[in-house]
């Protein structure tokens, strides 16, 4: 299981004397359990990539705790445990090195060619390939040389990062047809996080809603969505983040709900029935 405690991370912005720091994640707790399917939904801005990079290992958070399996994740042994965590990138050619053959690439997976030929025969591709240049590929075969690194790598978690947003429809239906076809018996545990909200909502077991790098929902059913934000989200109509910052809830400047008390105070994560959680004072 990945599990996040309380995990918070800033970046500065600015230089020397204008520097200041932006709050990108806050307070964000969180679990994905193998087998499961989990769904990160949010707009531009929300905090979902820097997300991903820290549930891959790729940076820690400021504060809070990450672990992987039970495992405390510090500095020491984040390189050992990196490979437990497989990421799949919003951009296949970005992430595939455009001066190695598809075998250079996946041999530094996995050195086995019987092994590479195996799994690239279960992501639909033919060995042909290998000798190949990732620009001389298309980009759903990008994609599923870059599913195929990550099943070579043992990893037991996939985290897919916006994985269909550079792709056209048609390819992207073949791609998500190919992960529930590969996680048929839940083999693995699957992150997908995206802003399409009916994508994920249609690929995941449970989905956390994040906005302003805070969770304000948990559900397991978008269907009966509770808060303010997820319910605008579902309908497409959020614009863009504002940076106003007060100390009550993220979401009060576009909330069609806010109260007085909204705008004072910080509304905590309260639990509803036995699979919901929401961050909202409507449900005190």
């Amino acid at each position: 299981m990945i599990e996040l405690k309380c995990i918070y991370k800033r970046y500065k912005r600015g230089l020397f004397f204008s520097k200041s720091y932006v709050d990108v994640l806050k307070c964000v707790s969180l679990c994905a359990k193998k087998g499961e399917h989990l769904g990160i939904i949010g707009e531009s801005g929300a905090g979902k990539s820097t997300l991903c990079r820290i549930m891959s290992l790729l940076e820690l958070p400021d504060k809070g705790e990450i672990s992987i399996n039970g495992e405390k994740i510090n500095r020491r042994n984040m390189g050992k445990k990196r490979g437990i965590v497989g990421m799949v990138f919003q951009d296949p050619s970005t992430s595939l090195d455009s001066k190695m053959t598809i075998l250079s690439t996946l041999q530094e997976a996995n050195v086995n060619r019987d092994r590479i030929e195996k799994v690239l025969d279960e992501v639909g591709l033919r060995k042909e390939l290998l000798n190949k240049r990732p620009y001389e590929l298309s980009g759903g075969e990008q994609q599923r040389v870059a599913i195929a690194r990550v099943l070579l790598a043992n990893s037991e978690y996939f985290i897919f990062d916006e994985f269909t947003s550079a792709l056209d429809v048609s390819t992207q239906t073949r791609i998500v047809n190919l992960l529930c076809d590969i996680n048929k018996n839940r083999d693995y545990g699957f992150i997908f996080v995206s802003h399409d909200v009916k994508l994920v909502s249609f690929l995941s077991d449970r989905v956390y809603v994040l906005y302003k790098g805070e969770i304000v929902e948990e559900t397991r059913n978008l269907s009966y969505a509770m808060h303010p934000y997820t319910k605008v989200l579902l309908k497409g109509e959020v614009g863009d983040a504002d940076d106003f910052v007060n100390a009550g809830c993220s979401f009060y400047s576009f909330c069609p709900y806010r109260m007085e008390r909204c705008k004072k105070e910080k509304p905590k994560l309260r639990k509803i029935g036995e699979d919901k959680e929401v961050r909202c004072f409507l449900y005190d």
